[in-house]
């Protein structure tokens, strides 16, 4: 009798090692998109709980470059970096699962709520469950450019840069896009050209 082809134990085993990440991706960014409440800067701090310490998914330092990308790309923050953390774990169809299990349970109580906000926005208990829901999501905004900053590297540089990127965005109010591109370009002149072709190499005499 003819035997039919063996499938490779190699291929069987990588096959079930993404099912598992696609999987753990589901949950975790799925956990994200149900639980985190204030926007995209508020998950930050629920990403380094859970991706940094827990699954040790990589460190913080890689984490705060993913947000960091994600944050001068177009698009909200937290899909953005599901996008890249997926991406990093699982490839393309990482990617997609992990933004899609991000925006469902969001998608999804959103449509729920807009069914019945209409009749109820007027309401006086459901004022005040929203004012108590806004200033807790100002307390993991905070949180977030608290452990944000405590990643960051202290030179005056950075100070320099952190001081008027919060001038120009908060009081002349000039288009975040400017200053996001402004501060790619200072980074590539101080952190790229500068150390490689204006500073004295290793053993040369200035």
């Amino acid at each position: 009798m003819p035997q039919l082809p063996e499938t490779p134990i190699a291929s069987t085993s990588e096959e079930s090692s993404l099912l598992r990440k696609l999987l753990t991706l589901i949950l975790v960014f799925g956990k994200f998109g149900a639980l985190t409440f204030g926007g995209g800067y508020a998950i930050i701090a629920l990403m380094e709980d859970e991706i940094v310490h827990r699954r040790k998914w990589m460190s913080a330092e890689d984490l705060m470059d993913l947000i960091a990308i994600g944050e001068s790309t177009p698009g909200p923050i937290a899909v953005n970096t599901a996008t890249f953390i997926g991406y990093k774990l699982a490839g393309i169809t990482g990617s997609l699962v992990a933004v899609l299990a991000l925006v469902f349970p969001a998608w999804l109580i959103i449509v729920l709520i807009s069914g019945c906000y209409l009749s109820l926005r007027d309401n006086i208990w459901v004022a005040a469950a929203l004012s108590g829901i806004r200033i807790a999501a100002i307390v993991l905004i905070l949180q977030a450019c608290l452990r944000m900053w405590t990643k960051l590297k202290r030179s005056w540089f950075n100070s320099i840069m952190l001081a008027g990127a919060f001038y120009l965005t908060a009081f002349p109010s000039i288009n975040a896009f400017y200053v996001i591109l402004g501060a790619l370009l200072i980074g590539l002149l101080w952190h790229g050209i500068r150390p490689r072709y204006l500073l004295p190499k290793q053993g040369e005499t200035p």
